[in-house]
């Protein structure tokens, strides 16, 4: 019987679905056939819908795993105080938002101004001119702009350091984690601080009229991330992936300009 079996098995895989037609027919008879043809149809659908490896799917796990458990199912870091409970006032924000504009416009410039970033070049996900807006409109709401902070300064000196030196494999990692985390995290935040401060007015910080952000742009760019980090050796990829952990502490520190929790006045 085993031998039979392994015979239908070669059959099967030689005639495919014609063979398990045939044999169907004779199944009250022969039941193993049918196991052997079943075994081969689903080997045959699973090769056919293995996804291509992707690098973005390796940084966007590492960045998970730097996720609190209440924000992530894949988090592993402790739960920290909610976006809900965030109480800053619109000085904060705009202050956040000037250093965030520091480091958006650091990153397009590279981006603009060197070879080797040039496919990520015209992406729609820039943020430096939405955020000129923003920063106006807080102006002519009698919010006036600040300088540059001191976690925006130590971010763009991180960042222009890496490009001086050569460090394309971990510029890459603050670059996707920084636009994408506004992608998804960050407009969250963004309605919540608008409710809280704006009287629900959406910022431009938080729309892209290039495309539907969701459906269109992030895909876009994450392919030609893709595309890079596949051309590299694994020890480059490695070397992206290692950077996370330190993507994530300078973007948490312009976030600490708007993370207060003021305590109750008795």
């Amino acid at each position: 019987m085993v031998a039979l079996s392994l015979a239908l098995l070669i059959l099967c895989s030689m005639l495919g679905g014609a063979a398990a037609s045939f044999l169907a027919a004779l199944r009250p008879q022969f039941p193993a056939w049918k196991g052997a043809c079943q075994l081969r149809r689903t080997a045959t659908a699973a090769t056919a819908t293995e996804a291509p490896p992707s690098f973005v799917q390796e940084l966007r796990v590492a960045a998970m795993k730097l996720h609190s458990r209440d924000q992530s199912p894949q988090g592993e870091q402790a739960t920290q105080t909610p976006v809900s409970k965030w109480e800053p006032e619109r000085a904060d924000y705009v202050q956040f938002l000037v250093d965030s504009q520091a480091v958006y416009g650091c990153l397009e410039d590279l981006v603009a101004e060197t070879d080797v970033l040039a496919p990520f070049r015209n992406s729609g996900l820039e943020r430096y001119a939405a955020l000129e807006l923003d920063i106006a409109w807080f102006q002519d709401q009698g919010v006036p702009k600040p300088t540059v902070g001191t976690p925006g300064i130590a971010y763009v000196t991180r960042l222009r350091e890496m490009a001086a030196n050569g460090q394309w494999q971990a510029f890459i990692c603050h670059f996707y984690n920084f636009y994408f985390a506004h992608i998804a995290g960050g407009r969250r935040i963004g309605r919540l601080i608008a409710d809280k401060l704006l009287e629900g007015h959406t910022l431009q910080f938080y729309q892209w009229s290039a495309g539907d952000v969701d459906t269109e742009l992030k895909p876009r760019l994450e392919s030609k991330i893709d595309s890079m980090g596949m051309r590299w050796t694994r020890e480059e990829r490695y070397a992206c992936i290692e950077e996370t952990d330190a993507s994530f502490k300078y973007s948490g520190r312009l976030l600490d300009h708007i993370k207060i929790v003021r305590q109750p006045t008795r």
